[in-house]
């Protein structure tokens, strides 16, 4: 049996901020400002890189502009048409549900990795870019930020790099819904037992 104490981890900024991060999809209506949003975009970028590529692409979509209704509409659209729900009124109200999250989310951004020369450095670059989304995660959680990180129908319509200026040769890493949070959930791991073995 594993040990799951946790007491020695009283007063450690770093794993308090991972053992209490959360995926909040529920905010307040609180602006991020902008500083604070460049604050942990910035932390995001000091993720480990193998090969200091830095693949990640951050494309920041400002509340109430014209993209961000413009995507918010093809969301909506995207979702009434692919959806797999014969009940058109319940298509109809996860494509308006699915439209007003975006709108409505404080901060929004779309999250992308540059492929490299080949299939293992791609990967690679993939990778990092996942750990780049965890570090603007944590660096959230210490500016009192929740994230919410979809890999979802905000990140399905093909046409959505055209949209937001994304190259075509990019990779989607996910859509990211920031804000101060309403409410936080809670959630317990399985624990080490489940997941690791020692040899």
């Amino acid at each position: 049996m594993i040990n799951n104490d946790v007491s020695h981890l009283a007063g450690n900024p770093v794993l308090t901020a991972i053992r209490n991060r959360r995926t909040v999809r529920e905010f307040l209506d609180t602006p991020v400002p902008r500083n604070v949003l460049e604050r942990v975009i910035e932390a995001a970028t000091w993720a480990p890189n193998h090969r200091i590529t830095d693949p990640w692409r951050f494309i920041v979509l400002q509340h109430g502009d014209k993209a961000r209704v413009e995507v918010a509409q093809l969301i909506h659209d995207w979702t009434l048409e692919n959806i797999p729900n014969p009940n058109q009124a319940t298509r109809r109200k996860s494509a308006e549900s699915a439209q007003r999250e975006i709108l409505d989310s404080p901060s929004f951004i779309y999250v992308y990795s540059v492929p490299g020369d080949n299939e293992e450095v791609t990967r690679e670059n993939y990778a990092a870019v996942c750990c780049a989304v965890m570090n603007l995660s944590l660096a959230a959680y210490a500016e009192g930020l929740g994230v919410g990180w979809s890999t979802g129908k905000p990140t399905k319509p093909g046409n959505l790099a055209d949209l937001i200026g994304a190259d075509l040769s990019w990779d989607i890493v996910g859509a990211l819904f920031i804000g101060y949070p309403a409410h936080v959930p809670d959630r317990q791991p399985k624990g080490l037992d489940h997941c690791a073995s020692w040899l």
